[in-house]
């Protein structure tokens, strides 16, 4: 099955060099879009077994709770039955979105991943996400 192709709000790169998945979110979006998006990003994330993800939404510069709840219960429990282990999520936003109350409200807490076979975390810059991401098994 050939893979979709990545929409033009986005740009999609495979870092095999540190073995992650590199998505850019080009400017605002819709939680349509954002579906999509997410949904693309998981089919090339099948096809390279990539479970470690950076996702640069400060060009994005919106999260709201219709798709923080699409995430959390529609999106996230498909990759551990798609990618057979837990995945590592490292969002990189911009130091305005983390003081939104909004743009909080809709990123869970660090409780919430306990357990789960994703983990979720925030960073203002990019070189501190990598890092973190090659610390994850």
């Amino acid at each position: 099955m050939p893979l979709p192709p990545v929409p033009d709000f986005l740009t999609l790169t495979y870092r095999p060099d540190l073995h992650l998945l590199v998505v850019r979110w080009q400017r605002r979006i819709s939680v349509a879009e954002m579906q999509q998006g997410y949904l693309v990003l998981l089919e090339y994330a099948v096809l390279h077994r990539c479970r470690h993800w950076l996702l640069d939404g400060r060009r994005r510069f919106n999260t709201d709770r219709d798709g923080a709840h699409w995430m959390l219960g529609t999106f996230l429990p498909q990759l551990q039955p798609r990618l057979q282990q837990r995945t590592y999520l490292a969002y990189l936003l911009a130091p305005v979105t983390l003081r939104d109350q909004d743009a909080d409200a809709a990123f869970p807490p660090a409780a919430y991943f306990e357990g789960k076979p994703f983990l979720g975390e925030r960073f203002v810059e990019e070189g501190e996400a990598i890092r973190w991401l090659q610390q994850q098994p």
